[in-house]
């Protein structure tokens, strides 16, 4: 990705042949669709399927071609009944596609792909990331110019362990936000941020860490240059987990705090930023000081995925300060979801096998750090391994990890966490509403 400030032209268009937009990744097979749907109920996943692919084919036809594409003779209409019956929040969408399909000359790019990313809203809420990902390329595609999807599809191939699609992503969410400069300064300025971000966020996950670095520092300088409160409040954010895996500390807090002030008072990312401060303390051993943020905000994050890290960070913290029974809570919440949320696992078996050792729980350790390395080879994300491997060798030879450090400044960690705590106490969940339609429970094999 290059870095080719949008403002720096001038807002007249140039008479000049714009540069080659990276492709789209190739569509998948449907195969892998249905491989991808393996999570949703039997119902649900047959008329996302059959959505999927009417969307993908829609797409590939030329507008005047449309008139008749689709074959609806002797269709039933039970299996989307059932499909709306357990998922009210797909009523919309589904309404969108049954247009589409009914009158596909008539039926917009703007409809069909604002379907895909309700659908896409609905998965992530259940962490159904397989579903989310393959909606959201489809959502990018329809849209073909819009760099926020292209931005979307980027972030959920990031969350798959599709890096190299990811990537694809986000240098054509930049590359179309650069394209906006002479039509839209404001949406160029701020997409090219978020493109930035979301491509340092991927190299900070694969163990890229110079090139993360730059990346984050990047969009947080043009964040602050244009006065994108919310964008540099990311920026920080993103900077602030840096410097929690790579130090130092005392610059994390800054970040920490001052992502803190930027961010609107119930901002998505709070119960985030109050886990990533909380890991900061937890890296450098001030574990007590870490329970009371990362206890509130495991206890208030919605995504079940998220809740498996945020609890597995607790565990961790938890047994550092030598609160047994809130580490055993923490373990087994952090465990239970992971079996079907499977997003963050590596981390969280990382973590968990960190309590367990600093428990004296040595089999159990054991197991858990050969769990995390099973789990990090299957997602390819080389640090996490590194670490899981070097976690194997330490639980093998009963190496007890360090003790508790007291911070040399208690005082600003206080006076930080009691601002975490007041905020994610007044922080109310974006469209709370009861969960629809849960993924279908797992098969019992014993």
């Amino acid at each position: 990705m290059v870095d080719v400030p949008p403002d720096s032209a001038s807002e007249k268009p140039k008479s000049r042949k714009p540069h080659a937009l990276t492709p789209a990744p190739p569509a998948p097979a449907w195969q892998e669709e249905i491989s991808g749907l393996k999570d949703v109920s039997d119902s649900l996943a047959v008329s996302l399927w059959r959505m999927l692919r009417c969307v993908r084919l829609w797409s590939d036809t030329e507008p005047g071609k449309r008139e008749g594409l689709f074959n609806l003779a002797g269709e039933s209409q039970e299996s989307m009944g059932y499909a709306c019956a357990e998922a009210p929040q797909l009523i919309e969408p589904f309404g969108t596609f049954a247009f589409m399909r009914r009158a596909p000359s008539q039926a917009s790019n703007k409809q069909v792909a604002e379907a895909c990313r309700q659908v896409v809203e609905w998965a992530e809420s259940h962490s159904l990331m397989q579903t989310a990902m393959h909606f959201a390329e489809a959502a990018a595609i329809v849209a073909h110019e819009a760099p926020s999807l292209s931005r979307y599809a980027a972030t959920m191939c990031r969350r798959c362990a599709l890096y190299d699609r990811s990537a694809s992503w986000y240098e054509r969410a930049y590359e179309l936000a650069v394209r906006l400069r002479h039509t839209n300064l404001t949406a160029s300025r701020d997409e090219s941020i978020r493109a930035l971000l979301g491509y340092g966020s991927l190299m900070h996950f694969l163990g890229r860490f110079e090139e993360a670095q730059k990346f984050y520092q990047l969009a947080a300088k043009r964040a602050r240059r244009f006065k994108r409160r919310s964008l540099a409040a990311q920026a920080l954010h993103d900077l602030l987990t840096f410097s929690a895996e790579l130090g130092p500390y005392d610059v994390g807090l800054e970040y920490a705090a001052s992502a803190l002030d930027l961010y609107s008072i119930h901002a998505p990312q709070i119960p985030g930023l109050a886990h990533d401060w909380g890991f900061l303390l937890v890296q450098n051993r001030f574990y007590t000081h870490s329970v009371p943020v990362l206890k509130l905000a495991a206890s208030l994050v919605p995504a079940p995925g998220l809740q498996a890290l945020f609890w597995g960070t607790l565990a961790r913290a938890a047994a550092g300060a030598g609160r047994v029974d809130l580490a055993g809570e923490a373990k087994h919440k952090a465990f239970s979801r992971i079996q079907l949320f499977d997003e963050y696992a590596p981390a969280v078996l990382i973590h968990l096998t960190e309590a367990t050792r600093a428990l004296g729980q040595w089999d159990e350790a054991r197991s858990l750090a050969e769990l995390a390395v099973q789990s990090a080879r299957e997602r390819q994300v080389i640090e996490p391994e590194r670490i899981a491997l070097d976690l194997v060798e330490q639980v093998k030879n009963h190496v007890v990890p360090p003790r508790e450090e007291q911070p040399p400044e208690s005082t600003r960690i206080e006076l930080l966490n009691r601002r975490m705590l007041a905020r994610l106490r007044q922080w109310k969940a974006p469209g709370s509403s009861a969960p629809e339609a849960p993924p279908k429970a797992p098969q019992d094999r014993s």
